[in-house]
């Protein structure tokens, strides 16, 4: 619907177009100076302002039917097509694509696709690298997910949820600190719970990788955030680490925490892997990613 009345306002507009330009062109024949053509041409310029207003108006109606970010990239609004994996996406450009994995999805959703790491197929859940955004959110910004996946983001855990029990999946975790040191954790297996199960950490599994296992101990936490406190102590660890994590009695691991800069004074409170670099040290980059494994 929205398409119809944009192509007939361009029809009418261009009509219109044509009705000013015979009137300015006549114009311009018995003036000499010129003064008929400035008048065409400034008509014009308003003229594709306005199509312009009107353009970004149907726009923004466009995005509000189909529930999509403002400030999402135009190129990832629409993505062409659905898939019901990042392996099926037939392209080894890393990148913005739909996907829909036969169960339990009921809609597709958009996702960031890693097409390079180990031949790719990865959905990037979470990303960080500059701190841009702000990972100390609570309960309902976790649950449907926040950032841009042009950037820096959290997937969501209905989202992350949805694809581990779709099927099986393995996890990588990429990490690399301020002086350039990269490393890596995999999981053979990952899976969470859904919200009425507080998104515990069902299944993290078969552990390889030179980052050490910081996240292996968190099996069976449900998640938690500065409002709502799931954790196995007697404070609260998502406020008094500032972050958001399968915290126990407090974390191993907290890479929702605050972005800070290398070595901190502040203990465990950064973006930390505490086998790769210890609790007073703060990463430079985090990125989780899921697979489904091959059956």
């Amino acid at each position: 619907m929205v398409k119809i009345y944009f192509l007939f306002v361009l029809a009418l507009s261009t009509s219109t177009t044509s009705g000013q330009c015979e009137k300015c062109t006549a114009s311009s024949d018995t003036d000499k100076g010129g003064f008929g053509f400035e008048l065409l041409i400034t008509k014009l310029q308003r003229l594709e302002d306005d199509l312009s207003g009107l353009r970004c108006r149907i726009e923004h109606l466009v995005k509000q039917k189909c529930n999509i970010p403002d400030t999402a990239d135009e190129k990832n609004q629409f993505p062409e097509n659905v898939y019901s994996s990042c392996k099926n996406v037939p392209t080894n450009v890393t990148g913005v694509q739909k996907l829909q994995p036969e169960k339990p999805f009921k809609q597709p959703i958009t996702v960031l696709c890693d097409q390079e790491y180990e031949s790719g197929g990865w959905v990037v859940i979470q990303n960080r690298f500059d701190g841009s955004t702000n990972f100390y959110r609570n309960w309902q910004e976790y649950k449907n997910g926040f950032g841009n996946l042009d950037g820096e983001f959290w997937l969501g855990l209905d989202r992350i949820h949805q694809l581990t029990v779709s099927g099986p999946h393995e996890l990588i975790v990429l990490l690399e600190d301020f002086d350039g040191n990269k490393t890596y954790a995999r999981y053979d297996q990952f899976e969470i719970g859904d919200e009425n199960q507080k998104y515990i950490l069902t299944k993290i599994n078969e552990y390889k990788g030179t980052a050490g296992d910081s996240l292996g101990g968190a099996k069976g936490m449900k998640f938690s955030t500065l409002d709502s406190d799931n954790d196995t102590w007697s404070s609260q660890c998502a406020v008094s680490y500032t972050g958001a994590w399968w915290y126990s009695a407090c974390h191993s691991s907290n890479l929702n925490g605050q972005y800070l800069r290398g070595d901190t004074k502040e203990y465990a409170t950064g973006m930390v892997w505490s086998t790769f670099r210890g609790h007073y040290h703060a990463l430079k980059t985090s990125r989780m990613m899921i697979r489904p494994k091959a059956l």
